[in-house]
């Protein structure tokens, strides 16, 4: 008799962490950083060979989780 109440206790305690997590998991997916550029590309125009050229482009994270940029390329 003892086993068989452990037994259902341990699975209302099982049933309880799975319901809690079904309803984080929702949350956790939705929450994410999301990266708006002011301008994708720069067209300098003509420029020559000796010219130093310089452009910031500006970056704002709209999301709700901290936007972490891991590498710049440039092509």
């Amino acid at each position: 008799m003892k086993e068989r109440a452990k037994r259902v206790c341990y699975n209302d305690f099982m049933k309880k962490i799975i319901i809690i997590l079904l309803l984080l998991f929702p949350a956790a997916a939705l929450a994410q950083p999301a990266i708006l550029f002011d301008a994708e590309t720069h067209d300098f125009g003509v420029v020559r060979g000796d010219e130093p050229l310089k452009h910031t482009f500006e970056i704002r994270n709209e999301g709700t989780e901290d936007l972490i940029i891991k590498r710049l390329d440039a092509p």
